[in-house]
């Protein structure tokens, strides 16, 4: 009986230490949606420049992954947006912490059920294949018609595919605005300095979400 007991208490213990069937469909649906879009970012790159002969990966060389300077231009390139992350989880503005609220709302039910390694792999998916598409072929390509086309519309559409509400897509035109301006004008900054710093905002955010959304979930 002692044994039997013992038993029924270590299966209970191993099932409340499993992920219930709501968090491995909120794990599997996120990491589905961030492989698929990933995909169809590479897949229009790569057909872009098949049509047009632009480079998708123009100033990119397999040995600016191991560069200490891009890595360090990527983590720079953070510290502008880190700032506005801060301002949107602590302002007073009602306008600018209703895009936090937004995003917890939206996303954070999700995201607080998948594990660190789970979002680290959307947001190096979202930062390399984005880069890839918007800043890598379609800025390049529009470079040819002109330096507004160039930096304006790669992100017109950069907000309108994150679209959650005017707001959101208005600050994440504003985020790739600032991507393309860097890239074009600073000379330390190419491709992979952008998919590094995209990519570390993104887990970073994403963290700050999940974070959020738990603290609230166990006050409850």
């Amino acid at each position: 009986m002692v044994d039997g007991a013992k038993e029924t208490i270590r299966e209970r213990e191993r099932s409340g230490n499993e992920p219930s069937p709501e968090e491995h469909q909120s794990r599997f649906f996120l990491l589905a949606m961030s492989s698929a879009a990933f995909l169809c970012c590479v897949a229009l790159a790569i057909v872009g420049q098949l049509l047009t002969g632009v480079p998708s990966l123009a100033g990119f060389t397999s040995s600016d992954l191991f560069e200490p300077r891009m890595w360090g231009a990527g983590v720079l390139l953070t510290l502008p947006m880190f700032v506005m992350l801060y301002l949107e989880r602590c302002s007073r503005f009602a306008w600018l912490r209703a895009l936090w609220d937004l995003s917890s709302e939206v996303l954070g039910p999700i995201v607080s059920k998948v594990t660190f390694a789970e979002l680290a792999v959307v947001a190096l998916f979202a930062g390399i294949g984005e880069e890839l598409l918007f800043r890598g072929f379609l800025q390049n390509w529009l470079a040819g018609y002109g330096v507004f086309e160039a930096l304006i519309l790669p992100n017109v559409l950069f907000g309108i595919l994150h679209w959650i509400s005017p707001g959101y897509a208005a600050c994440t035109f504003c985020i790739g605005l600032y991507f393309s301006c860097m890239l074009h004008f600073a000379n330390s900054v190419n491709l992979v300095a952008l998919m590094i710093a995209h990519s570390l905002y993104d887990l970073v955010a994403l963290l700050c979400l999940a974070r959020e959304v738990r603290r609230r979930t166990a006050g409850d």
